[in-house]
């Protein structure tokens, strides 16, 4: 034999490899809020995708974008609080309620609306890569 069989077991998840993906991770979360995704723990939902579906960067971006939304939950979440029981007697007046149904429900459709960086037609109309004879010509 060349070689001699170790007895212990390579690790599954080797310190190095997390190390470097705990640096990344605030490179990451700097490209997902610029792409509209700023909730915490995007980064970590994007990382556990790209990990789990073995490097689909598409997949991955969808899983972030999943995780925000979950965190947003529904506009009708929105209830009066104690806290607004001390500054308004009636609890919260209906027209603020709304104002902040209205705002969360503007945010849930802005992240829904967001368009996926890796996704195969991402790019403008302007910015797609043209291709075959009848693209060339409309081209020019």
């Amino acid at each position: 034999m060349d070689h001699s069989p170790s007895k212990t077991a390579r690790s599954a998840h080797p310190a190095d490899e997390i190390r470097f993906q705990r640096n990344l991770a605030v490179v990451l979360r700097t490209q997902l809020m610029n792409h509209g995704l700023a909730m915490p723990g995007c980064e970590t939902a994007y990382l556990a995708a790209h990990w789990a579906s073995g490097g689909n960067c598409e997949l991955a971006w969808e899983a972030a974008r999943r995780h925000e939304l979950q965190q947003l939950g529904d506009a009708m979440d929105i209830v009066p609080t104690g806290r607004d029981a001390r500054s308004d007697r009636c609890g919260i007046t209906s027209l603020e309620l709304q104002r902040r149904r209205d705002a969360r429900q503007a945010e849930i459709d802005r992240v829904r609306g967001l368009s996926n960086p890796f996704a195969a037609g991402a790019l403008p109309n302007g910015e797609q890569i043209q291709r075959g004879n009848a693209d060339l010509e409309r081209a020019a």
